[in-house]
């Protein structure tokens, strides 16, 4: 099994923590002359990352490829089979996919001042903070987002909670989470976790080489 990509992209590391919970043999890589050669292009039209080629199948965006892995390899599954829970789940996954890493993305480009438009960075702050509020809400106080099995809420918020801690401090705010007690707890289990605290070493370390490049 090929994972392609770069660890650091959140899209990319969802795929990567699905299948590492579901200790799936894969393997993290670059296609040979990037996301955007013609080779790449054939298995990914988008040219973007990531792509999951599973012996004859060939599939891309994260959320199909996470949901796939999860149907095909059943064991340690990612979606509960009970409705409500499985709905719980995947409540959370959408908040983060939907409203808190778009987001982050946004004030990414926005973090030199000098090249900053005021009022979209302001507008995506106050969006950001209505999603801490509505996760809150929503999170477990238990070790993994909903309890106490990791699941594909976990899939989602893991790595886009790794983009927030990279680029909040450097826009003046060190902890995105203050008055959040819960997603507090849950970021401090998460590092706690030996498979997760690996990621997040791989994506930390992915990024500075990407903005060392840069």
């Amino acid at each position: 099994m090929d994972i392609y990509g770069l660890i650091f992209s959140p899209f990319m590391a969802r795929a990567v923590i699905a299948a590492r919970h579901k200790g799936l043999k894969h393997k993290v890589t670059m296609p040979k002359d990037g996301i955007k050669s013609p080779a790449f292009l054939k298995m990914n039209p988008f040219g973007k990352m990531p792509v999951l080629k599973d012996g004859a199948v060939t599939l891309y965006e994260s959320g199909v490829i996470v949901e796939y892995l999860d149907a095909k390899y059943k064991s340690k599954r990612l979606v509960p089979t009970v409705a409500k829970a499985a709905a719980h789940t995947r409540l959370i996954a959408a908040v983060v996919g939907e409203y808190i890493q778009p987001n982050i993305f946004v004030l990414w480009r926005q973090m030199d001042p000098a090249k900053r438009d005021q009022a979209v960075f302001d507008a995506k702050l106050a969006e950001l903070k209505t999603a801490y509020d509505a996760l809150e809400k929503l999170i477990s106080p238990k070790p993994y987002a909903a309890g106490n099995k990791l699941t594909i809420a976990d899939v989602y918020a893991v790595p886009a909670l790794f983009w927030l801690g990279s680029v909040m401090p450097r826009i003046g705010i060190a902890n995105p989470f203050t008055g959040h007690k819960k997603l507090n707890k849950y970021w401090a289990n998460v590092k706690k976790d030996k498979m997760l605290s690996g990621v997040l070493a791989e994506m930390e370390a992915g990024l500075k080489a990407f903005e060392t490049r840069a």
